[in-house]
């Protein structure tokens, strides 16, 4: 959740969701991750793909697929054995 103050007020607003999804062996994210914007995200990617290619063979052509909520791809991050 993100808070803001406006005024007296102290907002809540949900954070967007992102989705991560492996291109190449079909794994699809059903449930997604909350992070503050597109930027973390990635950055999560970025992670994410290195332990996967660490700690699992990888075929060719993998990729780590980010999507916001509403499909958009906002990133891709490849994976490598």
């Amino acid at each position: 959740m993100l808070y803001s103050i406006t005024g007296n007020a102290l907002l809540c607003r949900a954070m967007p969701r992102y989705y991560f999804h492996l291109r190449g062996s079909g794994a699809r994210d059903t449930e997604g991750q909350e992070f503050p914007n597109e930027e973390v995200a990635r950055e999560e990617a970025r992670a994410v793909a290195r332990d996967l290619s660490r700690n699992k063979a990888v075929t060719t052509h993998e990729l780590l697929v980010v999507t916001d909520a509403n499909g958009k791809v906002i990133h891709e991050e490849p994976l490598f054995s």
